[in-house]
């Protein structure tokens, strides 16, 4: 009879350590982890279907489910930054530091994250709270000293809608920002909307989900990208998610 207690008792013990073994085996493969979606980027596709391009590798993933924030993302302006519910999350600056400067005053969350691509497609999703009145996605070519500055962006706005923007190349004289599309449509507050954009030589495409789709084609498109450039406008809070970035499937 004890001998029987004893077996049951090694037997019992036995089938949970299996379990739990087997456990830890499907956690270490699965690819939600931001390491292993960069690793496993073949099986992950954008949230929206890519118009100019199909996905290639995916060179960054982050769904924030880490509280610290990963290198790549640069804060600005003193502006600060946490990770909060899985999101990350922009706060303006210090009241003193405000003050303190005329210009780059931190009054709104800046930041940029540095993923240098030429082309790519780019998902993300972002929430404005409090009095954030706009968000602007865009690429930079270096600074406006060591390179040619901003390059081009999306811009969402509560009052002004939505504008694909070409911008000014500060190597050439005389050159402007220009307004290549427009839209009426206007974002509101606390909401997560998600976006994919595309940029391929000349091109440009950025697809807003259950919103509208906006193109354009300009030479400055073609400008090489440093990083992603991420002002917000008109204080408040800023809110982002399932963040993608992809090359290009090459042929």
């Amino acid at each position: 009879m004890k001998l029987n207690h004893r077996f049951m008792f090694w037997f019992v013990s036995f089938m949970m350590l299996v379990q739990s073994l087997a456990a830890q085996s499907i956690d270490s493969q699965d690819p939600k982890s931001d390491q292993e979606l960069a690793r496993h980027g073949e099986t992950v596709r954008p949230l929206i279907a890519p118009v100019l391009m199909k996905p290639g590798k995916l060179i960054f993933a982050d769904n924030f489910d880490e509280v610290s924030i990963r290198s790549q993302w640069t804060p600005l302006h003193q502006t600060r930054w946490n990770v909060i519910d899985g999101a990350l999350h922009g706060i303006p600056a210090t009241e003193d530091f405000q003050k303190s400067r005329t210009k780059h005053n931190g009054g709104t969350p800046s930041s940029k994250l540095v993923v240098p691509i030429k082309d790519g497609i780019l998902q993300m999703s972002f929430k404005l709270t409090g009095k954030m009145a706009g968000v602007h996605f865009g690429f930079n070519d270096g600074t406006f000293q060591d390179g040619t500055g901003h390059v081009c962006r999306i811009a969402f706005h509560k009052r002004d809608g939505i504008s694909l923007i070409k911008d000014k190349n500060t190597k050439l004289a005389n050159d402007q920002v220009e307004v290549l599309k427009s839209n009426p449509f206007k974002i509101q507050s606390d909401q997560w909307y998600t976006f994919v954009m595309e940029v391929t030589g000349d091109q440009m495409v950025v697809q807003l989900k259950d919103g509208p789709t906006l193109k354009a084609r300009h030479k400055r498109f073609g400008a090489p990208k440093s990083w992603i450039n991420l002002p917000t406008r008109g204080g408040g809070e800023i809110y982002y998610d399932d963040v993608r970035i992809w090359a290009p499937l090459k042929d």
